[in-house]
């Protein structure tokens, strides 16, 4: 059996967020056209190193890893759905503060997870007559073992 990777852990972790929709997709890397779809999505992150005297590249053990959670939902002039919308992301948001409390993160084969904290808000990334796509952008913090 292969090896779980860290996004597939991150993506099972969002999975026990109430907010979601249990019967719902949630992907990674690709978001579908219809309504009530989730993804994860890669964002490009730094990998921290150090470079010793004899040019030996060491990483070093904090490291970070951005990435995009999208939603694709119902969107139009309805006002009150498109605050629910975006009250899903704050109940999103509210549950990983909760989690970076509790420190209860996802386990990566890399390190140690030290925190998950969204970086940018929620907002609409991209529209049509009568879907949106949006998203928040997060961070997870992570030593790495040696």
């Amino acid at each position: 059996m292969p090896e779980v990777n860290t996004i597939e852990s991150l993506r099972a972790w969002f999975r026990g967020c109430p907010a979601f929709d249990k019967s719902s997709r949630f992907r990674v890397d690709y978001l579908g056209a219809d309504p009530r779809e989730y993804a994860i999505f890669v964002s490009p992150s730094p990998l921290n190193f150090k470079t010793d005297i004899l040019g030996n590249v060491i990483f070093d053990t904090k490291q970070t890893l951005n990435f995009i959670l999208a939603s694709r939902e119902a969107y139009g002039p309805d006002v009150l759905q498109n605050l629910a919308n975006l009250g899903f992301y704050d109940e999103v948001i509210s549950w990983i503060c909760e989690q970076n409390k509790t420190k209860n993160f996802p386990i990566i084969r890399e390190g140690k997870v030290e925190s998950i904290v969204p970086s940018l808000t929620q907002y609409v990334f991209q529209a049509g007559t009568d879907n949106a796509r949006y998203q928040i952008q997060c961070k997870l913090i992570y030593r790495r073992y040696s």
